[in-house]
């Protein structure tokens, strides 16, 4: 009766295959879990972008409170007062050194231009303002207006090429002349008021009589 045969022992081939492929199975395993978890080379947990939450936010801002008005007041808008009235041909004063003259008020035929204007019998008047006080003054804001009759109906004034307003600003002792077209027909001649501001708040000088 024969012996059994002794087990054949694995050659060193076959070892060594086996062993290269366990590593290459490791490595394949490592690498599946370091993709699987996000992490970079060092195996930390790829950054993420984050923003915090006040847990108890504040309220609202509330609307401040109106604050008390500090423009001008109701009597801004008061008239400044009227002089007494001279005549057509009398020079006046406002007082503070600044006087006025009509030098002429004629007969013409107005040619109103643009909205609201109208052609037709019309008085151009022609202001001369001083500036007697000891600095320039600004004629740039003067105002001319125009009114018949006893119960002062205005006159309408008219964008006439014949017209040329007062403007600019003046020394001491220098003079400054501007002319305006008021629609007045002929009938409504025998009482004529021109009133003259030559600033803002400035007293009006008042100038009446009948234009012939």
């Amino acid at each position: 009766m024969s012996s059994p045969a002794a087990p054949r022992r694995p050659s060193r081939r076959l070892l060594v295959l086996g062993a290269a492929g366990t590593v290459v199975v490791l490595a394949a395993l490592a690498v599946l879990l370091t993709s699987l978890g996000g992490g970079d080379e060092t195996g930390s947990a790829a950054p993420t972008s984050s923003f915090s939450v006040s847990s108890s936010p504040e309220p609202p801002p509330t609307n401040p409170p109106t604050p008390e008005p500090s423009g001008p007041t109701a009597e801004a808008t008061d008239l400044p007062p009227a002089l007494t009235a001279v005549g057509l041909g009398d020079p006046a004063a406002v007082g503070d050194g600044v006087t006025g003259r009509l030098v002429s008020v004629e007969a013409v035929q107005g040619d109103g231009e643009g909205i609201g204007n109208i052609d037709g019998p019309a008085l151009l008047v022609t202001v001369e303002l001083t500036n007697g006080t000891a600095a320039p003054v600004s004629f740039d804001a003067a105002v001319v207006e125009a009114y018949t009759g006893s119960d002062l109906a205005p006159a309408t004034l008219l964008d006439d090429s014949q017209a040329a307003p007062l403007a600019g600003t003046v020394d001491p002792g220098a003079t400054v002349t501007g002319s305006y077209v008021f629609y007045v027909p002929e009938d409504d001649r025998d009482d004529v008021t021109v009133q003259v501001g030559y600033q803002a708040g400035a007293p009006y000088l008042v100038f009446r009589g009948a234009v012939g």
